[in-house]
């Protein structure tokens, strides 16, 4: 077992770590471990000794692939692998990247100060018919102790487990955490990116008023007072309700179940999978929830696949609502609110326009119920046909959709980036940035102006 500095799970983090390395050092013990060989039926585990200096909280980065395996086809999907610590069943694992080598983060729990036998269990029941094993090329030992910037965050993340099919859908892909103060009480809040939605919001709504087709939900949020006690504990139950939380725990993590289609929670019952993730990775201010998709790029990659496999229109094209190929388009994000500190808005779309090209393509397709009315930072997108790429972007359109007489104006105050997705289903480099406020207007009967362009390259 070789010591070596810590990787961090995530690059949102990584000026934090930098400014705290000294401290992390001392709160975190690493050890990383070669794993040779594939386990499959005839030969399904893989034993280690772990041994922790101090007492703490353990994670895992796993780095394995599946052989046989691809998140695109049916009856191919993934792999499955479960992870045990003195035979004590702590987390499944979906390898989701296929036959692609892959870090995934396992939190392991509270583990006392000495030996400790770690075990990976490859899963055939659980696994794809075509999937052939797993390939484990090896793992890295974190323990959190008091100390660390993250103890806190790690100590009270919840357990997950996934819906019967999270093998092959909706699979949770990572966690993020936020962290404020309120009054005296420290309040952290856990959200998960899951790969897709199955019911709830459309594919046409997701794409036209989120920018994204997976699922983003917050799922458990814990107030902690002065000396780290629980003070209050909530989680998002059926319907976006805010429940108390009533349930089991493992040391201080909250156990909760996925019990709809649209990815809300309960705190009963259980199900075969138990997804234990690490939200080390905190959503950076200044930008849409989707920034943490943009720090973990792959995650485009798997909300597409599953999208390929599961419906998407083929061939797409921006004359239709459907939503097709994400690569076929433009994603925005953009900040705006109710002008003079109102909280509500008119309908908004954003519409682009490509060189050589006359036409303006709208996110929502000119259909109401598409338009965004929230506030705050957004991401939407725009359908354009296929072939073309984030250089063909000529200009951005803001729109506010014409409401009743009267109807309050509301505020653009950002534009956090404009891209497309590559070939291999990766952000490009943003090709609009913008910081300032324009006002908007959303009554008909006035001459104030109701829309804002921006030439890309200005």
């Amino acid at each position: 077992m070789k010591l070596k500095s810590a990787k961090p799970i995530s690059r949102a983090l990584l000026l934090a770590l930098l400014l705290c390395f000294s401290l992390a050092c001392a709160a975190r013990e690493v050890a990383e471990v070669k794993v040779e060989g594939l386990l499959n039926a005839a030969n399904p585990t893989s034993e280690h000794e772990i041994n922790l200096e101090a007492d703490g909280e353990a994670a895992l980065i796993l780095t394995a692939y599946g052989p046989g395996t691809s998140w695109e086809r049916k009856g191919a999907e993934a792999a499955v692998i479960s992870v045990h610590v003195d035979e004590v069943h702590k987390a499944d694992v979906v390898l989701f990247r296929g036959e692609k080598p892959h870090d995934y983060p396992v939190l392991l729990g509270p583990l006392t100060r000495g030996k400790h036998r770690l075990a990976f269990r490859y899963e055939p029941k659980k696994s794809a018919r075509q999937a052939q094993g797993v390939h484990i090329e090896d793992f890295e030992l974190h323990v959190y102790r008091p100390g660390d910037p993250l103890y806190e965050v790690i100590r009270h993340a919840p357990l997950i487990y996934g819906r019967k099919d999270a093998n092959r859908s909706d699979v949770p892909l990572l966690m993020y955490h936020q962290k404020w103060m309120r009054d005296d009480r420290t309040v952290i809040q856990y959200t998960v990116i899951f790969s897709h939605e199955d019911g709830g919001t459309s594919p046409e709504g997701l794409m036209a008023r989120w920018g994204r087709l997976t699922d983003i939900e917050w799922c458990y949020r814990v107030e902690l007072d002065g000396e780290g006690q629980v003070v209050r504990e909530v989680y998002q139950g059926s319907g976006h309700e805010t429940v108390r939380f009533r349930g089991e725990k493992e040391g201080r993590h909250p156990l909760l179940r996925v019990c709809t289609k649209n990815n809300m929670f309960s705190d009963r019952g259980q199900s075969p999978f138990k997804f234990a993730l690490v939200p080390e990775a905190e959503l950076p201010e200044g930008h849409s929830r989707e920034e943490l998709m943009d720090l973990n790029p792959w995650t485009y990659e798997v909300m597409a696949l599953e999208w390929m496999r599961e419906g998407r229109e083929d061939p797409g094209g921006p004359a239709t609502v459907a939503v097709s190929d994400p690569r076929n388009y433009v994603y925005i994000e953009f900040n705006s609110c109710g002008a003079s500190g109102r909280s509500d808005c008119a309908g908004q779309a954003v519409l682009i326009k490509l060189k050589g090209d006359a036409k303006w393509y709208p996110s929502d397709h000119e259909d109401p119920s598409l338009d965004v009315k929230s506030c705050g930072w957004r991401r939407v997108t725009v359908e354009v046909p296929p072939g073309k790429e984030e250089g063909d972007i000529e200009a951005v359109r803001f729109v506010i959709r014409p409401e009743e007489k009267g109807a309050p104006p509301c505020a653009l105050r950002g534009i956090g980036k404009v891209f497309m997705l590559d070939e291999n289903f990766a952000p490009t480099p943003s090709v609009l940035e913008w910081h300032g406020e324009l006002t908007l207007d959303a009554d008909p009967d006035t001459p104030d102006p109701d829309q804002v362009t921006f030439e890309v390259g200005d």
